[in-house]
């Protein structure tokens, strides 16, 4: 399962404690994080156990995967889970996550440690954007399509006022990349045999073309010109604009008043 996400897998020594962060390069755009959060970003296997156990990893191809020996103590993680021989973990993006916060954690980098003290555990880093799932508990592939999961999830998610066009930009890609692959599903098997799951794409569909429509209008918004008078990154508002000119009326002279007001009538 996922082969066709994940590179070939890497066996490594587990004999000693140690810190793994999967990374983003710099150089790759954060539009990539939209294929990626559609299949597991990492997999680990116990492939030994017992005094030298050994670790069996996949993950994304254009992801970066770094070994620390050495624990850093800035790092915080969460419970660890205990693995032993034949059991693995699966490391997703956490469902409903915008995914730019995904791709901001990513270039800084996801860390899980591997710890030997009371046998071989992974622990997450905490506060993260991203969940290890054991493989005996990873029911993902049981849910309904995961493009309704998908869906669902880009409308719960809460509109955010402060995003950048680049943020906006990748939003408005991630909704028309899931409504395409919600009319390729209609048009499949699952589709046209299962009314219900028919029914709900299909009302789905417009809200996620209405949350489109509210992003595509802010971000044009960021690029138009409010006032023909006025550049179009010139933000000052009219009210603003009034009080500076009171305070030069109050620093000019009588007599400098008196001859704008003349030219102005002269132009009148």
């Amino acid at each position: 399962m996922y082969h066709q996400y994940l590179n070939e897998p890497m066996v490594l020594d587990a004999d000693r404690a140690s810190i793994m962060t999967l990374s983003l390069p710099a150089d790759i755009s954060d539009f990539i994080v939209l294929q990626a959060m559609s299949a597991p970003l990492l997999e680990l296997i116990v492939v030994a156990d017992g005094t030298q156990p050994k670790i069996a990893i996949r993950f994304q191809p254009l992801m970066g995967l770094k070994l620390n020996s050495i624990s850093s103590e800035k790092l915080q993680f969460s419970n660890p889970i205990q693995r032993s021989f034949g059991q693995g973990m699966r490391l997703y993006s956490r469902m409903g996550t915008a995914p730019k916060f995904c791709a901001a954690e990513l270039r800084t980098g996801v860390s899980f440690k591997l710890d030997l003290n009371n046998g071989l555990c992974l622990a997450l880093q905490s506060a993260s954007k991203f969940e290890l799932v054991p493989l005996e508990s990873d029911l993902r592939v049981l849910h309904e399509p995961q493009v309704l999961l998908m869906a669902k999830a880009i409308l719960a998610r809460q509109y955010d006022y402060g995003a950048s066009s680049e943020a906006l930009a990748v939003y408005m890609t991630e909704i028309e990349q899931v409504r395409a692959e919600l009319q390729t599903f209609l048009r499949g098997e699952l589709g046209q045999y299962h009314a219900s799951l028919a029914e709900e794409a299909i009302r789905l569909d417009p809200l996620l073309q209405q949350k489109r429509q509210w992003m595509f209008r802010t971000y044009t918004h960021m690029f138009e010109r409010p006032n023909y008078n006025r550049a179009s990154n010139d933000a000052q508002s009219v009210d603003k604009s009034l009080r500076k000119l009171e305070c030069f009326e109050l620093l000019a002279t009588p007599e400098l008043i008196q001859m704008v007001e003349r030219l102005m009538e002269d132009e009148a």
